[in-house]
Parts: structure tokens; sequence; C-alpha cells
């Protein structure tokens, strides 16, 4: 006990000094970053597809109205 009680307190003074271990390897570190980079690009074209889906949507029923309805025809 005496042990896992000095290891703690050896963390404890490491993150207090603001650095931690890191025991992921370099390789694995790169792997994730580039798989979160991906999920992070996928889900903003994601989202923006929905978003301009949405738009379109409401404007094509807006087509009923007489003063920009020529407009929103013109750019549909």
């Amino acid at each position: 006990m005496d042990k896992e009680k000095v290891e703690n307190e050896a963390i404890e003074v490491e993150v207090g000094k603001g650095y931690t271990k890191v025991h992921l390897s370099t390789g694995k570190i790169m792997i994730n970053n580039f798989l979160g980079g991906l999920a992070w690009g996928f889900g903003t074209v994601l989202g923006a597809t929905i978003i301009a889906a949405l738009v379109l949507f409401v404007l094509s029923k807006l087509n009923t109205v007489p003063i920009i309805g020529g407009l929103i025809n013109k750019i549909q």
C-alpha cells in the first residue's frame, strides 16, 4: 500500500507541475488524431449538406409568395 501511495503522490506532483506522462506510442497518437480529423471533416460536410437541404426546402415552399417567388425561382 505504501508503494501505491508514493506512486499516486508522484503523479499528483507531475500533474501539479503542468505535465503528464503519455503512455501511447507516437504512431497510435498520430492514428487517433488522423481518425479524429476525418470524423470532424465528415461531420462538417454532413451538417452543411443538411443545412443546405433545409434552406432549399424552405425556399421551394416560398414560391407561392408573390413578391419574392420569382427571385426564388431564379435562385433555384
